[in-house]
């Protein structure tokens, strides 16, 4: 029997690599098992560096940056070898993962970071950028990143404004001449807009430090960036597919560089080849930290299980933490979805735990498939 191992990271937890080796690792010993393809994966954001070294000749390139509250860390990107490109992770300077609980804020968080790694990579003669968008901290519509290729944001004196979401509210003008011209083409896990009940702020930001006051203030934020930018680029940032990702990168990078916004599951999907990979294989299984209401909105579970699905292959999801309702994913063609918990257990314990705890999950699982259910 083939297994193809699919998962995504555990944020805050395990790479996706790590969750791989733990799936791989509970399949061991069963007789049933001939073969497990192991092939950690990204919906674009998080872990896109990981699966790019595995698939095409390169290199990760380290640099000095700053994390999404302005502290210097070094952060990699992934530099194509066969031609002028380069891979960035807005989530490795700006992501949630680098930022204390206790110091979340999007009110200040900015993607400036990001936009410094994207520079080192033009100045190293990369004429193209994939940006993949998961895990940020942030809610700056890329005014961050825009300002460290030479953006210039300023309030109705002129006076350039400080990082962050929040100072969105009081931007009058937009300056990007400045700013070098460069392919862009940007990876969105998400569907969500920009604006609006559904939007980035309201789907997002409270995942990043923002209580319902800090809400409220960076909606009205970004729907004075959204007008801004529409006024410059006539372009309806409020309607961008996909733009609320990344707290409103996704519609301003569209709006002010014509960036194109791919689904970023299906630009990694087509460089690894995936379609092939489940064609082959007898049982797919893919893992997440958390599955919820979000998780049908682009998400790796859900994306992967539409091509199970058109594959007839039987895909089982694994997760950290469950949130129905769950019938929407049945339909994609999630075939079976199971919690890694094996008791009462804290947050931090079942992060510290994740590796054992989905290594014994995806024993107890496959000894009821190995014995109980027909191959």
């Amino acid at each position: 029997m083939r297994i193809l191992v699919v998962p995504d990271s555990f944020k805050e937890s395990l790479s996706a690599v790590e969750v791989a080796k733990a799936i791989a690792d509970g399949l061991q010993g069963f007789d049933r098992v001939t073969e497990v393809n192991k092939l950690p994966f990204s919906d674009g954001g998080e872990g896109a560096i990981d699966l790019l070294e595995t698939l095409f000749d390169g290199s990760r390139v380290e640099v000095q940056t700053v994390d999404a509250l302005g502290r210097p860390i070094r952060a990699p990107y992934f530099k194509f070898k066969d031609r002028p490109a380069a891979w960035i992770e807005l989530s490795q300077a700006s992501g949630l993962a680098q930022i204390e609980a206790e110091l979340r804020d999007p009110r200040i968080t900015s993607t400036y970071g990001s936009g410094l790694q994207i520079k080192h990579a033009l100045n190293s003669g990369c004429t193209q950028i994939y940006l993949g968008l998961g895990g940020s901290a942030t809610n700056d519509a890329a005014t961050g990143l825009l300002s460290a290729l030479g953006a210039l944001f300023s309030d109705e004196d002129g006076e350039p404004l400080e990082p962050g979401g929040a100072a969105l509210e009081r931007l009058a003008h937009i300056d990007v001449e400045a700013v070098m011209r460069f392919e862009l083409r940007v990876a969105s896990d998400v569907d969500h807009p920009l604006l609006g009940p559904n939007g980035a702020t309201h789907t997002f930001a409270p995942q990043k430090g923002a209580d319902p006051a800090t809400v409220a203030l960076l909606e009205k934020a970004l729907y004075n960036f959204a007008q801004k930018a529409n006024a410059l680029s006539q372009v309806d940032c409020a309607n961008v597919p996909k733009g609320g990702a990344a707290g409103g990168c996704a519609a301003a990078l569209h709006a002010l560089l014509g960036a194109q916004i791919d689904s970023g599951f299906e630009l990694l999907s087509d460089l690894a080849r995936l379609d092939e990979k489940i064609a082959e294989a007898d049982l797919v299984i893919t893992a997440e930290g958390q599955l919820d209401g979000q998780s049908i909105h682009g998400k790796l579970p859900s994306a992967l299980g539409l091509k199970c699905k058109a594959l007839k292959k039987p895909l089982i999801v694994f997760a950290g933490a469950l949130e129905g309702p769950f019938e929407d994913l049945y339909e994609m063609g999630v075939h079976g979805i199971f919690s890694i918990q094996s008791g009462p257990i804290s947050l931090a314990e079942s992060k510290a735990q994740a590796a054992n705890l989905l290594q014994e999950a995806v024993k107890r699982f496959f000894y009821f498939y190995q014995t109980q259910l027909p191959l």
